[in-house]
């Protein structure tokens, strides 16, 4: 009886409104026959559907993943009983999702579509599945593609699930920074670049066979309130209708879009009807969406389920009307049954006809048809997950991340940063209790020191810690752990805004918010900041590209998406460009998928196991990114401690190119030394000596007749030990040479080293013979010249300003005994495990600091010096050596002699591979050196390659050589080489080697 009241009130509130559409025919579906796909299974499966079948085709029901077996079987009941038309899946995840789908599918008197909100991708609402960067994110991109990309991308994921509907993308113009529901999920308020964006998004999605649905029409930007809980209402004019929110929902029609979501909004100037949303709006859908604006695509409603709609009416009621005002899909009733009794209700008594069911009906079948289902076949659940979490997911967040990251403020060019040796810089996360992302990404640049707290901050801890940042010139601070909700301040606390305030009195701080546009509104005093980067969303990727762009491997491209502050206005954005630092990534931005390096981990590990080292640090750069990083190990056999790719190793003889040569080629730019020189010309004491006519490249090509080298320890040991007159076990006055923990040598047993060298006999024969003697020499040399000690001089000219922090003689000054890799268990000289301080005796005995080892590094810190060396002498905008000396010092130099050598700098034998230090793989163009730690550096311009390889193989002896018989360090170059594309690599002609560096 009530159910036959309610429908006699409907037929008569309806009646004028039916007549009305069935004279204007504007119920009809007026699809034009070009644009339908073949019609034959549609019309066939049409015919086998009873009217209540018809109808059930018309209901799209919500559904889990993430449920119990009972839940499931509800489900089966549901498809198989009224013979649904679709499902859209929520929360769950993949694998399970696929799964059920199928079942699902199995159930289904005709195929289901499949449908789901993956705005930002499955991560929306799935587990175990990545999440895209919000459209608000990618609003602050010039690049187009990156949206069409997404899309298609997007696009391949759904289809793994047996999806067809992506309720994507979001066209509401946000020009509401209070729209609590709409916000992030908006590209933004410019109407033009809001179509862009979508239509980009759409065809990505459609080209790819998914269905796009735009929503939520005619707009939802324009509100403070959620159409989940109640009724919206939006008192704009027709007139500005028009001119703004229809905009972008024109122009996605006139560029075949395929499906459009309707919002349960308000709008007395579409339907002045009381209480009535626009979904249930015949004058919006029929008369506004179909027939004004010619959208013959799928209607599908917002949630029936919702309160913007089930405020004001009841489950049977929503659907009739819903039905009258034109929708296809009758998106998530309430109850399936009620729903579909309420319509045939209302073709009993005349509201509905069944002509306009089978019509309405058609359409969707039509749709099913073109979206394959006239062919359904189960998706394949055994690869779902992996395929799903591809890497071209991260590829594109990271290119997304690069494009929308916006600099809002640069006083006085600040960003990127240059002259790090003028910086102290403290970092400071706020709202993050770890070291986070970007805190990391900030130490691979520069020497930062670390500060997080959290949001709850009280007035004396806030003191204190202003306290501790005033001490240095800069503070590089994060606002992190933030949400999308405005109503909550984007999760970001008054305590955190206000110690940035009083901060900024006393310090330059750089700010980055990792939130919402609208978040600048939070700051106080904007222009007390010297600096201020937009990176959207807290994600790791963001975190990494905001630090890269500060230090300048990464350009800032972005502009807002939103008006925030009267100076911070859409489409506002500072443009910057990189600098050439070393940018991080993965190894498929630069062509080589991962797994061609996972050869590397297994000849690591394989040798650890082995024992041929206790750990090491690998790291790869191509074309100037890092994409291979990679700590293994211990720093000894008895494990324990795990090696960090912040240790420090010994690297030997690889000082001889990462101080003594760098200096060398310093002095020649400026004319201060010429290698075509004698040594004596620097060094006056060798007039007389049988070395006064040593030129000086050929002594750093190691043809100048030196010996290889001389056991200067021996003769400082009387019965195998350190002889104690020589000797001190503490500092005193005559003892002040630290050779090792609490071994002092005699001040002026250098002298004593360098009168060795000196009457030391040269070979008979000047060809090529490998000798440290020639780098002591040059370390007096550079010495005299710049009238500063060696340590200290690169430390000045290269070190500082390129940002190394590990980079360095005698480690022990400057860190603490476990950051630092043991090597020997020295039991021929020191007695004791060389932990801390050099391992070559020679360069032991002068201190720790020699011209031919005695540094200590880490791979990230060698890159960025073989890096600058692979740029010409150039990094980060600063110029440290021209590209001709760079050149000239990495070049063979004396080729008829048969040396392999460069000035300096090793070379691969350009006759036989296997007779020089490196893999088969490598260019003539290449160089680097090696090191008797265990250590190898290596560039290659051709390339653009560079490969560090950092072990402390002789701990705890030097006798261990199954590295060396091994070939470790050249099987794991080879296997870099193996992974490249290498179509792409072309030898340059001689004539243009130049132009490599």
């Amino acid at each position: 009886m009530k159910k036959s009241l309610l429908f006699i009130i409907l037929l008569i509130a309806h009646l004028t409104t039916v007549l009305h559409a069935q004279e204007t025919d504007t119920l009809s579906i007026d699809v034009p026959e070009e644009n339908l796909p073949e019609q034959s299974w549609a019309d066939s499966v049409l015919a086998s559907l009873s009217l209540e079948e018809q109808i059930a085709q018309l209901l799209m029901i919500r559904t889990y993943s993430n449920k119990d077996e009972d839940y499931y079987r509800s489900m089966d009941d549901l498809v198989s009983k009224y013979k649904l038309g679709g499902m859209c899946f929520f929360q769950g995840g993949p694998v399970a999702q696929a799964k059920l789908t199928n079942r699902y599918q199995e159930q289904a008197k005709t195929p289901l579509f499949i449908a789901i909100d993956a705005e930002w991708g499955l991560g929306m609402r799935l587990d175990s599945t990545f999440s895209f960067p919000f459209q608000m994110t990618l609003g602050a991109s010039a690049d187009d593609s990156l949206l069409y990309d997404m899309g298609a991308e997007i696009a391949r994921q759904l289809k793994l699930l047996g999806v067809h509907i992506n309720f994507a993308p979001v066209v509401d113009i946000n020009n509401n920074p209070d729209n609590p529901v709409i916000n992030s999920r908006s590209f933004g308020e410019n109407k033009q670049k809001v179509a862009d964006k979508a239509i980009a998004y759409m065809k990505g999605l459609q080209d790819h066979n998914i269905i796009a649905t735009a929503k939520h029409f005619p707009g939802h930007g324009d509100t403070d309130s959620d159409s989940h809980l109640t009724l919206p209402v939006i008192k704009h004019s027709r007139d500005r209708m028009d001119s703004l929110e229809l905009f972008p929902f024109r122009q996605l029609i006139n560029n075949d879009l395929k499906g459009v979501m309707v919002a349960h909004l308000y709008i007395p100037a579409l339907d002045s009807t009381e209480n009535t949303p626009t979904t249930l709006s015949e004058n919006v859908v029929n008369g506004l969406l179909k027939k004004d604006l010619g959208f013959d695509g799928l209607v599908i409603t917002d949630a029936l389920d919702m309160k913007g709609v089930t405020k004001h009416f009841k489950p049977g009621e929503i659907e009739v009307k819903a039905f009258l005002a034109g929708n296809d899909i009758l998106l998530l009733p309430q109850n399936v049954e009620v729903a579909i009794q309420g319509i045939n209700d209302a073709i009993k008594f005349g509201m509905i006809s069944e002509d306009h069911i089978r019509e309405r009906c058609l359409k969707v079948l039509q749709y099913k048809q073109e979206a394959g289902l006239a062919n359904y076949k189960p998706v394949d659940t055994d690869s779902v997950y992996f395929e799903v979490n591809k890497v071209t997911n991260e590829l594109l967040e990271r290119r997304a991340c690069e494009h929308s990251t916006v600099l809002v403020q640069n006083y006085n060019d600040l960003i990127p940063l240059r002259d790090l040796d003028t910086l102290n810089i403290a970092t400071l996360s706020l709202g993050s209790p770890e070291i986070t992302a970007f805190q990391n990404m900030l130490s691979n640049y520069s020497k930062v020191d670390h500060y997080n707290v959290l949001k709850g901050i009280s007035a004396n801890q806030k003191k204190n810690l202003i306290k501790k940042l005033s001490v240095y010139n800069m503070v590089i601070a994060g606002i992190h752990n933030t949400s999308i909700f405005p109503g909550r301040d984007f999760g970001i606390s008054s305590q955190n805004m206000e110690l940035i305030d009083q901060l900024s009195d006393s310090v330059k701080v750089v700010l980055v918010m990792f939130s919402s546009p609208y978040s600048l509104n939070l700051i106080g005093h904007p222009e007390k900041l010297e600096a201020i980067l937009l990176a959207h969303q807290d994600s790791k990727i963001a975190n990494e590209i905001a630090a890269q762009i500060i230090y300048g491997s990464i350009g800032a491209k972005g502009n807002l998406p939103v008006s925030c502050t009267e100076k911070f206005i859409c489409g506002h954005g500072i443009q910057t460009k990189s600098i050439n630092r070393l940018k991080y990534t993965i190894p498929e931005e630069v062509g080589i998928e991962r797994s061609a390096l996972n050869l590397i981990d297994t000849i690591v590990f394989n040798n650890i196991n082995d024992k041929a080292m206790p750990g090491c640090q690998v790291l790869v750069a191509k074309d100037g990114k890092v994409i291979y990083n990679k700590s293994f190990g211990y720093h000894t056999y008895r494990k324990g401690r795990f090696v960090k790719t912040t240790d420090l190793y010994d690297i030997a003889s690889i000082t001889k190119i990462a101080a003594t040569t760098l200096s060398v080629m310093r002095l020649c730019d400026q004319k201060m030394l010429d290698v075509d020189h004698k040594l004596v010309w620097y060094l006056p004491y060798l007039k007389g000596s049988n070395k006064e006519n040593i030129i000086i490249r050929e002594m750093m090509a190691h043809q100048s007749g030196l010996q290889a080298w001389i056991p200067f320890y021996l003769n400082t040991l009387k019965n195998g030990r350190p002889y104690r007159g020589l000797y001190s076990k503490k500092i005193n006055e005559q003892h002040t040479v630290k050779v090792a923990a609490n071994l002092f040598i005699n001040d002026a047993y250098s002298f004593i080293l360098y009168d060795s060298i000196l009457h030391s006999d040269l070979r008979k024969k000047l060809d090529y013979k490998y000798s440290d003697l020639g780098f002591y020499l040059l370390k007096q040399s550079i010495e005299n010249i710049t009238n500063k000690p060696l340590d200290k001089y690169v430390e000045e000219e290269f070190y500082s300003s390129l940002g190394l922090k590990y980079t360095m003689y005698n480690p022990l000054s400057k860190f603490k005994r476990n950051h630092i890799i043991p090597t020997e268990k020295d039991n021929y000289f020191r007695r004791q495990l060389v932990h801390g301080y050099v391992h070559d005796p020679g360069a032991a005995m002068m201190g720790g600091v020699s011209g031919h080892a005695g540094l200590f590094s880490n791979a990230n810190d060698l890159a960025i010096i073989m890096q600058m060396l692979l740029q010409g002498g150039e990094y980060g905008g600063k110029r440290y050596l021209n590209s001709s000396t760079v050149y000239e010092f990495t070049r063979q130099q004396f080729p008829l002699n048969d040396n392999r050598r460069a000035i300096g700098f090793d070379k691969p034998d350009p006759k036989d591979r296997e007779k020089g230090p490196t893999c088969e793989s490598v260019s003539d163009l290449s160089f680097g050196h090696t090191g008797f730690t265990g250590t190898y550096v290596w560039v290659d311009p051709v390339y653009n390659l560079v490969y560090i390889f950092l072990s402390n193989r002789i701990n705890p002896s030097s006798n261990n050589t199954k590295l060396i018989k091994n070939n470790t360090r050249t099987k794991i170059h080879q296997v870099i080489y193996d992974a490249l594309e290498k179509e792409k690599m072309i030898e340059l002609p001689k004539d243009e080697i130049g132009s490599l560096h």
